[in-house]
């Protein structure tokens, strides 16, 4: 027999080596800095087509446009008082910065929205990174910040740059934090407390910082029971409870009365409003379409839909699985804690403001925990799976930020998309209407004013805006029944009681016009327009001595009043005071547009003629026509010139061209 031969060991197969350029690459993406430019690039590519987008007319002209301390920009004008109910100087002083870099267009605001954007990016990945450790985790959720379209609200709104603002000094805060509880450094402590008061000087959501400083803390397995955990928070605390009470304050101020306007709802009403909110972001975010400037709380037949009724059950489950799987798992409970901090005030607890507590810009910094906790469920995976998963993500939700940066294009693409979504909101119906009229698109501002009223005949100020349609429309007798609505409903302003008294005016009823017009003087004195049509009414009266009066204060608050002139020489014409009547045609030529040159010629052509220097008068008369040769008031009077200067012949001949006998 012979010998079994020993049978050798398997030979194992050998393992390529990861190439040397692969290695380096990844090595690469491993640098935080690195990781920083990308996450800015990833915000760039995401929004940096907005910076073209135009204002929207939601709050961009009352918070920039018309702000005063804007208008006149110190110090001490955005150290004192508020806009809007709110105490923001920062915002003020980034607003003023837009407007010193693109004046009254929309181009600076949209740039610093952006950049800022970017930075907060930035920020978030350094303080995700520093806190936890965990590099792809904080990548990944830092990318889902930069790249997101929920995140449009805030970067593309003007007006919205406080959102993007604050949570730059937020985010800040939260990073300078970290850093002193790893080096203890004094500086650190105060730069975290410095970028605190910025923050909620720039916008009072911040309050919710030392929540999460206290999160972060436990996090970092901080003694919850010591003093010293307390007490180092204590300036913070103490910041947020001011400015927390001081936005009562300058909301109160601003006519916005809390506890009526919270009382729409009642205390279930509330309860389910909250549950519900809390899910809606995380669904929004993981599911990311369908947005719309507003998510109206709205109740079908006097009740919630199915939605609002399950959200406690769905919350209490959501509670329990976190409490049976993860209450010793402290990245989760983190995630889950940086989503909701910083939306605690968000939530629906009051009413603080013109709609309810539910928009895309609430969730800016709380979608930073939604992210986390996915890339953390996600980190076990194969690299290359993951990272798949990652850029294909990162793609996809900046291609959606890329179209939803389009919505926030103009406050008609903006409005249009939230009455699509959305058509029984008066408050999206309302801003089509207004940025309709803005474009002069009249019957489309009146079709959604009206919208907004059947919906909700409380939108008092709908009146206002359709009414201001009707009237561009010549529809005098419309627009002077939405003004006068309007007027009863309880609205007051200087500007509606001028409207309903120049629809007065206009349908003759000049006696009626006057006591309205008096009134928008009472309101506001320094109004050319309101002396101007006064001035009309007291004319049409025969009241020459008090229409003379109102023309003059018109002319003396807005000197190039061509109206004012022209109808003022016509007066004095009237009353045979030629001098001043040539004088004040004279004025209005040197400054009126060719369309009513003719007319404002042929009038000093008359004065000229009564006055009696008929060669000035013809002067003006071949020049009215020059300019309109179809002129046919132009030939009647040349006509009458060439009369009494004798020539017969060519009074004839301008006859036949004015159509006369």
């Amino acid at each position: 027999m012979s010998k079994n031969k020993k049978q050798a060991p398997p030979v194992p197969e050998p393992v390529m080596p990861e190439s040397a350029g692969t290695a380096a690459f990844n090595n690469i993406f491993e640098q935080p800095w690195v990781a920083a430019l990308c996450v800015f690039a990833a915000a760039m590519v995401a929004y940096g087509g907005t910076i073209s987008n135009d204002f929207v007319y939601f709050d961009d002209d009352k918070a920039i446009l018309y702000n005063k301390a804007l208008q006149n920009p110190s110090l001490s004008g955005f150290f004192s008082g508020q806009n809007l109910g709110m105490f923001a100087p920062l915002t003020w002083i980034a607003y003023w910065v837009g407007k010193s870099i693109s004046g009254q267009e929309a181009w600076g605001y949209h740039l610093l929205g952006v950049l800022l954007h970017g930075i907060n990016a930035i920020l978030a990945y350094f303080t995700l990174h520093r806190l936890t450790g965990k590099h792809w985790v904080s990548l990944g959720a830092a990318l889902v910040f930069a790249v997101h379209p929920i995140q449009a609200e805030a970067v593309c709104w003007a007006a919205g740059l406080s959102a993007v603002l604050f949570s730059t000094f937020y985010l800040a805060a939260l990073l300078a934090w970290v850093h002193w509880r790893d080096n203890s450094r004094k500086l650190h402590y105060g730069l975290a407390l410095l970028a605190f008061i910025a923050a909620c000087l720039s916008k009072s959501a911040a309050v919710t910082l030392p929540l999460v400083l206290v999160l972060m803390d436990l996090y970092r397995r901080k003694d919850l029971f010591s003093g010293a955990f307390w007490l180092e928070k204590l300036p913070f605390f103490a910041a947020s409870l001011y400015f927390g009470l001081n936005t009562f304050s300058t909301r109160a101020e601003e006519g916005h009365d809390i506890a009526v306007s919270s009382s729409a709802f009642t205390l279930a009403d509330r309860f389910f409003m909250i549950c519900q909110t809390v899910l809606f972001y995380p669904v929004k975010i993981l599911a990311p379409l369908g947005f719309s400037v507003a998510y109206p709380f709205v109740k079908e037949n006097g009740s919630w839909d199915v939605t609002y009724l399950v959200a406690p059950l769905v919350l209490a489950g959501l509670v329990y699985v976190i409490w049976k799987y993860l209450r010793y798992r402290p990245d989760y409970l983190l995630a889950i804690g940086l989503y909701l901090l910083p939306l605690t005030v968000m939530l629906p607890f009051r009413t603080v403001g013109n709609f309810e507590l539910r928009s895309d810009r609430y969730a800016y910094i709380s979608i930073l925990g939604v992210a986390m906790l996915l890339f953390l469920l996600l980190e076990n995976m194969e690299s290359k799976v993951r990272n798949g998963v990652l850029a294909g993500a990162v793609a996809v939700l900046a291609f959606l930020s890329i179209q939803q940066g389009q919505v926030w294009s103009n406050g008609v693409q903006l409005f249009k998309n939230c009455v699509d979504k959305t058509p029984e909101s008066s408050l999206c119906q309302c801003n089509l209407a207004y940025n309709s009229l803005l474009e002069r698109n009249f019957d489309a501002a009146v079709t959604h004013y009206s919208a907004a009223l059947k919906y909700d005949p409380s939108t008092i100020e709908a009146y206002n805006g359709r009414g201001q349609a009707y009237l561009e429309l010549r529809k005098f007798p419309e627009a002077y029944s939405d003004f006068d609505n309007a007027i009863k409903t309880g609205l007051s302003s200087p500007k509606l009681f001028l409207n309903r008294g120049k629809c007065l005016v206009i349908t003759g009823q000049p006696e009626k016009a006057i006591p309205d017009l008096s009134k928008s003087l009472e309101l506001e004195p320094k109004s050319p327009e309101a002396h101007y049509f006064r001035a009309v009414a007291n004319d049409k009266i025969n009241q020459t001595d008090a229409a003379l009066k109102d023309y003059a204060a018109a002319l003396q608050l807005n000197p190039n009043y061509v109206e004012a002139m022209v109808n003022r020489g016509q007066i004095y014409f009237k009353g045979q005071q030629y001098a001043p009547a040539i004088e004040d045609f004279s004025k209005a030529l040197a400054i009126s547009t060719d369309a009513v040159k003719p007319m404002i010629l042929i009038n000093r052509a008359n004065a000229h003629l009564m006055s009696g220097d008929r060669e000035k008068a013809l002067e003006d008369a071949n020049q009215a026509v020059t300019i309109n040769p179809g002129f046919q008031r132009g030939y009647q009077t040349r006509a009458t010139i060439w009369k009494a200067m004798g020539r017969e012949d060519k009074a004839a001949e301008d006859m036949k061209k004015a159509g006369g006998n």
